[in-house]
């Protein structure tokens, strides 16, 4: 391009980047009616044909003008949709003292009159925040504008990049912006909140009363997960108070311990909960620094012994956040959505925050998508995709990026030359005089280029959104297919990501073989543990995973309880009450599923699952049971329905119960088995052999005895 610059996206190209296949267009044909008809003529004449274009996002939808041409009211439409969504297309194009002017502007406009009755979504909080009783009343917390309107995170990024990272710059920012307006807006150094200075007209307060009806002895809560900041405690479920005559900001802040929600950071969205909503992370604001880090703006004195208290680093939630988090947090699913004044909220469950933990991992992605959290496992070989099951690693890799706010991946592929088989043959000659040492290399050599017509080698590159360098990764081999030479540096790729995560896998002993533990419905075939499934498989299974206590053994490795003196009956009897397991045997499942694939040979699935399917035959069922590893209990906690009783139940020394059932094999096609042994494989190297020695003898007749290749 000229100039090299960057060329500048279309509107229509940006919503589809922010919304995919979830913007939906649809045009409609208009006729002018203005020459409908001939002048002194009854005879009636069609109008031009005009388009108009219904664009449909998730959250609302907007109509275009009527344009001649199909494009342009799709243009149209994208541009109204952006318009709402507050986003400019030109947002490069800006200076830092444009955007300063812009975010001002952008301040002024959410507080008048105009904006109140809006259907965005910061329109219901300014007319929640009109319900506040107090000095709170027409508050709206800073956090709050600057989650929930792009444009001003938009403009905050332009005048410092770095509130990308720092989430307390994006505050500052906008307290900064809100100072110029002081004439119309209170900005108070020590709250981080908003409200205009002058009262909105009491005509527009009466009519929005009348139009939006609240019942303010509705009593409503919603259950949320809490995440203390001290690790050693465990998250809980909670709940929220979301009455309809209260801002549910408060509420949030009361359970966190806070004077009012104007103290409350909000995250991006982290995940969904169980019936699809956003969840998102709610904490306190230890303290909002000035765009230029001069200064601070401190509480009151009276908070600063909580403020100390509440600055400590909350680990688990800064990990699935992706930015420091201080003090007790809480995951919940509440807020206000386009076209809407009622609140929209979903229940979160212990579950939900260990599934996002989950989440946040290569491995964990893929075990998601999966449906299998504890039976499957990112596979770490790609062979091709045909046997390849679940999201592809290219996929994941962008999924990846985008859960940690990383640029989509940059893919180079470049070519290999022809390496013909007679310089093959030449290589295979000079290897065997060759020494030990310069033969491993050339063998080396040998296996990174194959002798096909041509070959494809891929590198990936991935940077931060300032462009910074992440991981630059290359693959040394060439690949037939250009995708295979993707998908292998994208899983390279996120096999080095995997090694900065928590391990993710059920590992724990192997399997105990002995005739005690593994049964079977139908002898087998072959001699028992002996493998009869090569790699390169495709095998089907049903299997299912439970949690086994067993009552001899107490939580501390103790006595069983039918042991010990009469003088402790009471006492255990109050033990055996608060943990079942402690009592009486249970067998809890854990998951299951009727049928799932996967490759044998590819680590795509839990090793002993996959070390007692390679023994068996089809229709073959199996069972056994190992023990858990400590890092199994998140795992199986983002599995387990009911959290409390499994937790109770880890407590004390429970097992894995595997049951696997058989449903089907596919073996590895002929050119992946000689792929093992000859490279090329040897079907390839009788084709090329024949079709060298048909050239050589200029032969102009072919006799095929059987044996021939129709590729011939």
């Amino acid at each position: 391009m000229a100039g090299g610059g960057k060329p500048t996206l279309s509107p229509k190209a940006i919503i589809h980047q922010k919304f995919g296949a979830n913007a939906i267009y649809r045009i409609e044909e208009v006729h002018d009616s203005s020459e409908s008809g001939c002048p002194g003529l009854a005879i009636p004449r069609k109008g031009p044909c005009l388009y108009r274009c219904h664009l449909q996002l998730p959250e609302f939808s907007v109509v275009s003008n009527d344009f001649k041409k199909k494009k342009e009211s799709e243009q149209c439409a994208a541009e109204l949709a952006l318009d709402k969504l507050g986003i400019r297309p030109q947002n490069d194009d800006l200076t830092v003292d444009e955007a300063w002017d812009d975010l001002v502007g952008r301040i002024k406009y959410i507080f008048s009159d105009e904006f109140l009755s809006s259907e965005h979504p910061l329109g219901a909080h300014l007319r929640a925040a009109l319900r506040r009783e107090g000095d709170s009343c027409g508050s709206v917390p800073v956090s709050v504008i600057a989650t929930f309107d792009s444009r001003i995170n938009g403009r905050c990024k332009i005048i410092n990049p770095t509130v990308e990272s720092d989430p307390f710059l994006v505050i500052s920012t906008v307290m900064k912006a809100a100072a110029k307006l002081s004439d119309y807006i209170v900005a108070s150094p020590h709250v981080a909140s908003l409200r205009r200075k002058n009262a909105y007209p009491s005509e527009i307060v009466q009519a929005l009363a009348t139009t939006h009806v609240y019942d303010s002895q509705d009593s409503r809560k919603v259950e949320a997960a809490y995440i203390p900041c001290d690790g050693e405690e465990v998250v809980e479920l909670d709940a929220i108070d979301i009455s309809s005559g209260r801002y549910y900001m408060d509420g949030i802040a009361e359970r966190l311990c806070l004077k009012d929600g104007s103290q409350v950071m909000i995250s991006r969205t982290l995940g969904k909960a169980s019936c699809g909503s956003e969840c998102r992370l709610y904490s306190a604001i230890p303290k909002l620094k000035s765009s230029d880090n001069s200064s601070e703006v401190a509480g009151s004195p009276s908070e600063a012994s909580s403020h100390t208290e509440k600055s400590r680093r909350n680990a688990r939630a800064s990990y699935i956040c992706g930015q420091d988090i201080h003090g007790d947090a809480i995951l919940a699913s509440v807020g206000y959505r386009w076209k809407s004044d009622d609140l929209d909220y979903d229940h979160v469950t212990v579950k939900s925050f260990y599934r996002i933990c989950c989440g946040m991992s290569p491995n964990g992605i893929y075990k998601i998508a999966r449906k299998a959290v504890l039976a499957a496992q990112l596979p770490f070989s790609f062979t091709t995709k045909s046997n390849w099951r679940g999201p592809l690693p290219r996929d994941i890799l962008k999924m990846f990026c985008q859960q940690h706010r990383l640029a989509e991946p940059d893919f180079t592929v470049s070519t290999a030359p022809v390496k013909s088989l007679s310089d093959i043959y030449r290589s295979h000659k000079k290897l065997k005089v060759l020494g030990s040492d310069d033969a491993g290399n050339e063998k080396e050599k040998e296996d990174d280029t194959p002798g096909l017509k041509h070959g494809f080698r891929c590198e990936v590159r991935i940077l931060t959104k300032s462009k910074d360098v992440v991981l630059e990764c290359s693959l040394r081999k060439f690949y037939e297919k250009e995708n295979d030479a993707i998908q292998n540096v994208s899983l390279k790729a996120l096999l080095w990501f995997s090694k900065y995560f928590d391990e993710l896998d059920v590992d724990g002993e192997q399997p105990n073989d002995t005739d005690d533990d593994q049964t079977t419905n139908e002898p087998s075939s072959g001699e028992k543990g002996v493998r009869s499934i090569t790699n390169g498989s495709v095998v089907s299974i049903c299997y299912s995973l439970s949690l086994a206590v067993d009552p001899e053994y107490s939580s501390d490795g103790g006595e069983s309880p039918g042991e010990g003196s009469e003088g402790n009956e009471d006492v255990e009897s109050e033990e055996d009450a608060e943990n079942p397991c402690n009592c009486e045997s249970s067998i809890d499942l854990i998951e299951s599923n009727e049928e799932i694939e996967f490759e044998v040979g590819t680590g795509a699935m839990n090793p002993h699952i996959e070390s007692a399917v390679t023994k068996m035959t089809v229709g073959e069922y199996a069972s056994f049971n190992t023990t858990l590893p400590d890092a199994a209990e998140a795992l199986i906690l983002a599995a387990a329905t009911d959290t409390v009783r499994f937790r109770s139940l880890l407590s004390g020394s429970p097992t894995l119960d595997y049951s696997i059932l058989l449903l089907g094999v596919k073996g590895p096609t002929e050119e992946r088995m000689e792929a093992a042994f000859f490279k090329p494989p040897l079907s390839k190297q009788r084709v090329e052999y024949a079709v060298k020695h048909i050239k050589e003898s200029s032969a102009s007749t072919l006799a095929d005895f059987g044996c021939g290749s129709g590729s011939l």
